[in-house]
């Protein structure tokens, strides 16, 4: 059995978010978890956005840095809940399904990634945003929020790039769909993040006594699909996951260490993505 991932002190910048996600890419390695997945590519987003800060993207950088710190506090206490349920509050339904899924060897490095995404991005986005801009304070945020989709979308190239080095079938696609591709998964990185927006405008709208009972049913539908990422409902799915999955590495420490290799060194928003802002 591997060892429990450490518990994980509470963090105050996004240099210690960077460094603790570091640890946790360690960890994985180590024990050959599937969880080091989403943490590699986790780490090249958060690098990406701290040197967007750097680089005066945002409106208000101190701003983004705490709410970057507050978003991945809330994986960080997830994790904390997973491994250590008797020290730390329980997780979220949404990432006890991300987490118990790396435990399986069927689904392929996307859907393990994608599991990490859907519980972050759809459950702890909104949560983080209403938390760091709340109530009628909220919409002050949205041109920095949409700016970091331009920060994600200008990473999505080179991730792709990664996972097709390990993934030939998935290579085989892209070479096929080639830029329309990118354009889809920019776009659905969009739509995803629209609807986190959705969610936050919901909590600031309402009654803070009523957020835990809003975000309980959140998550259980956030939950629903992160079993649906990992087991997708029909024989055409499962069986294209079938083929994808049979000729890609099941090497867990190769493929951590292959997406963790460019992680410090996020591409620059790319002109395109800048352009939607």
């Amino acid at each position: 059995m591997p060892s429990p991932l450490p518990s994980i002190s509470p963090v105050t910048s996004i240099d210690q978010v960077v460094d603790t996600i570091q640890g946790i890419v360690d960890w994985s390695i180590a024990n050959e978890s599937r969880l080091g997945y989403f943490a590699a590519l986790y780490k090249r987003i958060t690098i990406a956005i701290r040197k967007g800060i750097e680089d005066h993207l945002f409106d208000d950088g101190p701003r983004m840095e705490r709410f970057d710190v507050i978003f991945a506090s809330r994986y960080f206490a997830a994790l904390n809940g997973y491994f250590h349920p008797a020290q730390f509050p329980s997780l979220s339904d949404c990432w006890r399904v991300a987490f118990d899924g790396a435990l399986l060897p069927e689904p392929i490095l996307v859907q393990h990634m994608l599991a990490g995404v859907n519980a972050h991005i759809d459950l702890d986005l909104g949560i983080a945003a209403e938390e760091v801009a709340p109530g009628p304070l909220l919409p002050t945020l949205h041109h920095d929020f949409n700016t970091v989709n331009a920060v994600l979308a200008s990473q999505v190239s080179t991730v792709v790039g990664e996972i097709n080095s390990l993934s030939p079938v998935l290579a085989d696609i892209y070479d096929v769909l080639m830029k329309h591709e990118l354009d889809l998964i920019a776009d659905a990185l969009v739509v995803v993040r629209d609807s986190a927006w959705h969610f936050a405008s919901v909590l600031a709208s309402k009654p803070g006594f009523i957020d835990p009972t809003i975000i309980k049913l959140h998550d259980l539908k956030v939950a629903g699909l992160g079993k649906l990422i990992l087991d997708p409902p029909g024989l055409l799915l499962s069986h294209l996951v079938e083929i994808i999955g049979a000729a890609e590495s099941r090497d867990i420490v190769k493929n951590i260490q292959t997406l963790d290799a460019v992680a410090n060194r996020p591409a620059p928003m790319t002109k395109t993505a800048a352009a939607k802002i």
